[in-house]
């Protein structure tokens, strides 16, 4: 049985639509070290048995996440996703939960989101500690610390819960003028709100959030609220807790075209809400990124 070890939270054959057309190489920036490379996408945006679960029980694949990832939530996605750049008319109720499956998972299973969630949970113990005199002398003498593993019950405890933001929302299939490409990063769903600074990021439930996922180096999939559209809602109103979608079809526009302006502002954007990388298919778009003042 094959039992890779190194596991990738940003899957390969997403990656592979950065890639230089001759090569098939990724450019990658490093914006804490400040390194450039040229690597392959296999080698890029992986950990050490990411998805390895040494506590799981006797008889229990440890592996489970990664083939159910690599075997269906992965290939489907991507699958629909091709269906949406090439017939987004034809798209059907399977590929819409396919395609909102697919980028649940991704937002939440990087990194960068797991070590918030981490951050969020050490900081919400600690303040229930605080509030008892035992709790005060346990913190005099330690630390909260939350384990790995809790990576896998944020993942358990958030399933669901973007899936009915998205599919509420209006999709735009975004293409990049001819001399222009999108890039991506290792937090390649990523939300934005006109009222919040970047890298502060704010939630789906917001009016005016919007997300953006560039599916390709040549397409971005972009998402709103309805309402934010005709000024009913301020972008920073919460959504009521409970969310009514009238008729559960998703708007789909296409034919949009960004200019090269448009499509630097969203690299720029995906470059603040990065971890560490961005990639590329060429080195000047990423160097244009980098370097871009807004």
């Amino acid at each position: 049985m094959n039992n890779p070890k190194r596991h990738h939270f940003v899957p390969e054959s997403y990656l592979s639509g950065f890639t230089e057309s001759t090569t098939g190489m990724l450019n990658i920036y490093n914006k804490k070290t400040g390194l450039w490379l040229r690597q392959k996408p296999k080698k890029v945006m992986v950990r050490n048995k990411y998805y390895h679960q040494r506590w799981a029980p006797e008889g229990v694949d440890k592996n489970i996440l990664e083939k159910l990832l690599g075997a269906s939530i992965e290939p489907k996605g991507m699958e629909s996703l091709r269906k949406l750049i090439k017939e987004p008319e034809v798209l059907d109720d399977e590929d819409s939960a396919n395609i909102l499956i697919y980028l649940q998972f991704q937002r939440l299973r990087v990194p960068r989101q797991a070590d918030a969630a981490k951050v969020l949970a050490k900081n919400a113990i600690t303040q229930e500690l605080r509030k008892t005199s035992k709790g005060r002398d346990a913190l005099k003498l330690g630390k909260v610390v939350i384990k790995d593993s809790f990576r896998f019950n944020f993942l358990q405890m958030a399933h669901g819960t973007l899936t009915s933001f998205f599919s509420r929302m209006v999709w735009q299939l975004i293409e990049a003028e001819n001399g222009s490409s999108f890039i991506t990063s290792d937090s390649p769903v990523s939300f934005h709100n006109v009222d919040i600074i970047p890298p502060a990021e704010p939630g789906p439930g917001l009016y005016g959030t919007r997300v953006f996922f560039p599916i390709n180096k040549r397409y971005l999939l972009a998402m709103h609220h309805p309402e934010i559209e005709s000024g009913e809602e301020e972008s920073t109103a919460p959504l009521p807790k409970c969310i009514d979608i009238e008729d559960g079809l998703i708007e789909i526009r296409k034919d949009i075209v960004w200019d090269k302006k448009q499509v630097q502002w969203v690299n720029w954007f995906m470059f603040q809400q990065s971890q560490d990388l961005i990639v590329g298919e060429s080195k000047e778009a990423l160097e244009t990124t980098i370097g871009r003042v807004i």
